[in-house]
């Protein structure tokens, strides 16, 4: 192998080792995946929300902030919390069931029972056992956490794999293009000359041997194989 065919290689394998690195590399939870305008809440989604709720028809609270849609009594992973600091869990169930589906923009209403269970039903709340009424409005969904649809990618290796594929054919490419320009043999359909691999238009005399040179080759030295002198030129 020559000098440029070896530093071609040394470079495209570099290139896939960088790719493969590239891919193999950690995802962060904060990350997440796409979120688009029909993205739905689900569980474990981190969202921007704004909501008012009133007890018993008396308007107690206005807040907005960064939700982790979770069950309340579930402490917030501490990648979470990482990576979005201000983090709070929704006040109860009934509030994280009621964003369950909601897209950026939705608004809703829902009154949350006593009876139901979904309300604060913890003795220590100051809302305990009251009815609750919410106004949410879901601003922005930051992290969506629900699963992506099944795709070739989703295979593992399938990635790097494709990229070692279309390493090894664009290698494949470059190396024929440079032999079309060398020989002018394009795909191999023609004969080789035995010495300087240019298209061959003629052969040696010899029946024992029949090597095949170009013109230029054989009247310089003859046949290298048999030392023949005897020429015969190839039809076309």
């Amino acid at each position: 192998m020559n000098h440029s065919k070896s530093k071609t290689l040394i470079m495209l394998i570099s290139l896939f080792c960088f790719n493969l690195l590239l891919i193999s590399s950690p995802t962060k939870l904060g990350d997440g995946i796409d979120v688009t305008p029909n993205t739905r809440v689900d569980i474990t989604d981190v969202v921007v929300v704004n909501y008012t709720l009133w007890v018993e028809n008396l308007r107690e609270d206005d807040q907005e902030g960064t939700v982790y849609v979770v069950d309340p009594d579930q402490p917030v992973p501490t990648d979470i919390i990482d990576d979005f600091p201000d983090i709070r869990v929704p006040p109860n169930a009934g509030f994280r069931e009621a964003m369950m589906g909601m897209r950026a923009g939705d608004t809703k209403n829902v009154d949350i029972l006593a009876s139901s269970g979904n309300a604060f039903n913890n003795v220590s709340d100051p809302f305990y056992g009251k009815n609750l009424y919410y106004q949410i409005r879901l601003k922005e969904i930051l992290l969506d956490s629900s699963s992506p649809p099944f795709t070739p990618f989703s295979i593992p290796l399938f990635t790097p794999l494709l990229i070692l594929f279309s390493i090894i054919l664009t290698a494949l490419i470059i190396l024929r293009i440079q032999r079309i320009f060398k020989t002018h043999n394009i795909f191999g359909l023609k004969h080789q000359c035995h010495i300087c691999k240019k298209i061959a238009t003629v052969k040696c005399g010899n029946s024992g041997c029949e090597i095949l040179y170009c013109k230029e080759c054989f009247l310089e030295k003859g046949c290298r194989i048999c030392h023949s002198n005897m020429m015969v030129t190839l039809r076309k």
